[in-house]
């Protein structure tokens, strides 16, 4: 359903750079060598952000790490080809990111965060993350940033990307659903054939 609704979208809106609709976040900071920080991972297909145990600043040596920002779209750029995509939210403020996880604020009035996640989870998203993504398979398919910048994408009135953000989670409510009573009835299935196959049931 999203593919279907940034494919209309992308023949009616106007579109622009990544450049002229986000700001690049930068908290950098010099980590103390015998403090604990907590540190995010981004996991692959669109599944978003997931925690690592914590480690000490002396452990993260030379590395340069950022704190990570609240309502920004952030990035593996050594899988971005694979989607591997999130937001932040006030549950991240505390942890941090290493240079491979650049995170982006949309320009307030501009562009809403959620309708930017959607459409990068879509196909058209997905290829273009791909073409900002040269090089050879798996680790040597590293995101180039200005590239990622230069990338464009429809952007309608904030208006019509509430309209469409509102679309897709009623639609992902209705699939997440779906999806647990599907998952329930396997688990019935499952318990059925254990009880035939040890004779705990018979079939009349």
């Amino acid at each position: 359903m999203a593919n279907k609704l940034f494919l209309d979208n992308d023949k009616k809106s106007n579109q622009k750079q990544m450049m002229q609709i986000v700001d690049r976040i930068k908290n950098s900071f010099i980590p103390e060598k015998n403090t604990l920080y907590k540190q995010i991972g981004i996991r692959s297909h669109s599944k978003g952000l997931f925690y690592k145990e914590a480690v000490t600043g002396e452990s993260l040596g030379n590395k340069s790490v950022f704190w990570i920002e609240p309502d920004c779209f952030i990035v593996n750029i050594v899988f971005a080809w694979e989607q591997a995509i999130g937001k932040t939210t006030d549950k991240d403020i505390g942890f941090i990111a290493s240079h491979r996880f650049p995170m982006y604020k949309p320009k307030e009035g501009v562009l809403n965060l959620d309708y930017l996640l959607y459409f990068f989870k879509s196909l058209k998203g997905k290829y273009l993350l791909e073409l900002a993504s040269p090089g050879g398979a798996g680790r040597n398919k590293t995101l180039g940033q200005t590239e990622f910048l230069k990338l464009k994408i429809p952007v309608p009135s904030m208006e019509e990307q509430i309209r469409l953000v509102d679309i897709l989670n009623t639609a992902t409510k209705e699939l997440q659903h779906y999806q647990q009573k599907l998952n329930n009835l396997k688990l019935q299935k499952k318990g059925l054939m254990q009880q035939l196959l040890t004779g705990k049931t018979r079939i009349k």
